[in-house]
């Protein structure tokens, strides 16, 4: 539900913005939160708190907070100061324009990325737990409150609006979900420390959004709207992963986690291959009409659906690559996180050694933005495909 709600919103922002420059300039912005975001909440706190608390409440029936709460506004407070430095250098090294909304919106950001991550962490408390009504309830009050504010607070505050109906999302979870976890202060303590986070693990799981986001900030460097058009052709690329690959990744782990049973992953790549096949086929023929259907209307006209268009079709084969890539790193996540670290530190070494020639390489050359885009995602979508190879060679010699 909170995917429809997100694709809704996306539908809005088409109809206020289009590929206005100001638009253009809060997607960089958002760029960059998003990506402090993957390794600090979502997934990232999934995989490293999860177990970690549905082993304590295992043992204890009550739980005291307090010590995770101090070390949860610790990093928040970092969060926020990081986040907003790394904004206000983009707004007045590369942007240039709309200093005013710009910064208000960086400012409202930041506190979104630190509060999310309050957020996050005690939700997945409340997973741990058990309890996944409430987890649920809260995840959709999110998105439901951030949607139904976003069109009056648009039309009304412009750029800013769009930030505000996100800051009500995240207020509305913190008051009425997590206040209440920590009111209790009785039962064993527990502790959350950094030393709980292995981030090769969170950059490995996350690894095509961390793709896509680099290269959706890569597109906005050049000042144009490319950064819109890489957005919405990549919204709707994101649909397909989500609807179709995630649930069979899901699947194939928690198969594989219980059973060692490779059928349920030769599946999973018979149908990849079948249905990428179709989007790519579909994509490279109707990517017009498909782009004009779901965002032409108010802002959005036949010029920024042509050019959204021409990015979808240049972005969809990396998009394949990546798919694939997700599904063969499942069976190397089912060996869980001790057996599997130093490995993912070392695939994570050689794909930022990727990332960084790459880079080298778009700046020695002088490589327009947009090109450097394309190059960044071939690269980094075939670096992909092939960690994700050597990942599954991992798994078939440890347990096969």
């Amino acid at each position: 539900m909170n995917k429809v709600l997100g694709f809704f919103r996306e539908i809005i922002l088409a109809f206020f913005f289009g590929s206005s420059l100001i638009y253009s300039s809060y997607l960089l912005l958002k760029t960059l939160t998003d990506f402090l975001s993957k390794f600090t909440f979502g997934n990232a706190l999934q995989a490293n708190i999860l177990p970690k608390f549905t082993r304590l409440y295992e043992k204890n029936e009550i739980l005291n907070l307090n010590f995770v709460y101090i070390f949860s506004k610790k990093i928040s407070i970092s969060l926020f100061f990081l986040s907003l430095i790394l904004q206000l250098f983009v707004i007045f090294f590369l942007i240039k324009e709309f200093y005013f909304l710009l910064v208000i919106t960086a400012f409202i950001l930041s506190f979104i990325l630190s509060l999310n991550f309050h957020n996050s962490l005690f939700l997945n408390i409340l997973q741990a737990k058990g309890d996944f009504k409430k987890f649920s309830i809260a995840e959709l009050s999110n998105g439901f409150v951030s949607t139904f504010f976003i069109y009056p607070l648009s039309l009304i505050f412009n750029i800013v609006g769009v930030v505000l109906s996100r800051l009500f999302g995240v207020f509305t979870v913190a008051y009425f979900y997590i206040n209440p976890i920590l009111k209790s202060k009785n039962g064993h303590s527990a502790n959350v420390s950094m030393k709980d986070f292995n981030f090769s693990v969170v950059f490995l799981s996350n690894l095509y959004l961390f793709v896509f986001l680099v290269a959706r900030f890569i597109s906005g460097l050049n000042s144009s709207s490319d950064i819109a058009f890489f957005n919405y052709s990549f919204l709707l690329l994101n649909i397909f992963m989500t609807a179709l690959i995630f649930n069979i990744n899901s699947i194939v782990l928690r198969q594989i986690s219980l059973r060692r049973d490779l059928k349920y992953f030769y599946y999973a790549i018979y149908i990849s291959i079948f249905s990428s096949l179709i989007l790519y086929f579909t994509v490279q023929n109707y990517s017009l009409e498909i782009v004009s259907t779901v965002f032409m209307r108010g802002a959005f006209n036949i010029s920024d659906a042509t050019s959204t268009a021409f990015f979808l079709r240049k972005l969809t084969l990396p998009f394949i690559l990546s798919v694939f890539s997700t599904v063969f790193l499942q069976p190397f996540f089912s060996l869980g996180i001790n057996k599997i670290s130093k490995q993912c530190l070392n695939y994570s070494y050689f794909l930022l050694l990727v990332v960084i020639f790459t880079l080298m390489y778009c700046l020695i050359f002088k490589i327009s933005s947009q090109s450097a885009c394309f190059l960044f995602v071939y690269s980094m979508s075939f670096s992909s495909i092939l960690v994700s190879i050597l990942s599954l060679k991992f798994f078939l010699d440890h347990e096969i």
